[in-house]
């Protein structure tokens, strides 16, 4: 159970002990680990650490951008307070991966669906952005006086890789962005307005046709009138911000980013059909199988 304690911090319940079973699961999970068994000088620390999650010591894990906090039991019982640091994106990082996310609809998708797929990260990567932690980046802080990673903070490491598991945003904002924010901020930059084409001729009679009356005078209608003029930014989908709770399985904040998109990809799409030529139109063969989705 998460309770969200605005969009950046967010405080995860103490998991169940994890008898018979691994960290993680997930390939960024196991890259977390990885980065937390590079960076730790005491191979016993880790075993300690590992010792202490899997028999349930880590307490309500807090995760806030650059940290996590929990209260770790000791094997005597005594509580600390075990604190792993890393560090943020800087704002200029953070456009870089935004821009690289929003031209990659495979990529927002994926998030969306609870996943990190590897090209995400090697595309992140590839501007200069590391979002997984590697050799040194995760940096302890805990109250029983260990100047390395002692077992405290490696059974905080451990846990947080199950929580990852579940939902990669937790690194996202450990790295400086909450969930809401991140998809408020692709959601603008996917709806901003295409070019702005030339001017087309627009119809100075706005009135239709009786359709009893065009199916009656066959093909001796008038000519259709001039194409419409294209709307200075795509339309805004109907708001899914009401009283009434979702369905199970549906997510208000993933539909409306999705409705979003396909109305900026609808306006893309119209604005080039404008700039065209009409024989360009009258050559073009069938709709795609993506164009018709966009269509309807």
């Amino acid at each position: 159970m998460t309770r969200h304690d605005g969009d950046m911090e967010r405080t995860f319940a103490a998991l169940p002990p994890a008898h018979g079973r691994g960290f993680a699961q997930t390939w960024w999970g196991q890259a977390w680990l990885k980065g937390l068994e590079e960076t730790a000088l005491d191979s016993k620390q880790l075993k300690a650490g590992r010792r202490l999650a899997r028999a349930g010591a880590v307490g309500a894990v807090s995760v806030r951008p650059g940290r996590i906090t929990a209260v770790v039991h000791g094997r005597d019982r005594t509580p600390h307070r075990a604190d792993v640091l890393l560090e943020e994106l800087t704002g200029e990082q953070w456009d870089r991966f935004l821009d690289m996310t929003v031209e990659r609809a495979g990529h927002v998708a994926a998030l969306l669906d609870r996943d990190m797929p590897p090209h995400l990260v090697e595309d992140a990567a590839a501007t200069g952005i590391e979002l997984l932690p590697g050799m040194g980046d995760l940096e302890p802080e805990c109250d029983c006086g260990a100047w390395d990673h002692c077992g405290h903070t490696a059974a905080l490491c451990y846990q947080v890789a199950r929580l990852l598991d579940q939902d990669p945003f937790v690194l996202l904002l450990m790295r400086g962005r909450g969930e809401r924010d991140l998809l408020d901020d692709l959601q603008a930059r996917s709806a901003a307005p295409a070019d702005e084409p030339s001017e087309p001729s627009v119809s100075s009679d706005p009135e239709g046709v009786d359709a009893a009356e065009a199916y009656a005078t066959g093909d001796i209608l008038p000519p259709l009138p001039a194409l419409p003029e294209l709307p200075a930014e795509p339309g805004v989908p109907p708001s899914l911000d009401t009283e009434t709770p979702p369905t199970p399985g549906v997510d208000p904040a993933a539909l409306e980013f999705l409705a979003a998109r396909t109305a900026a990809e609808a306006h893309r799409m119209l604005a080039e059909a404008l700039r065209a030529a009409p024989e360009q139109h009258a050559a073009e063969a069938e709709l795609t199988l993506d164009q018709d989705a966009v269509r309807l």
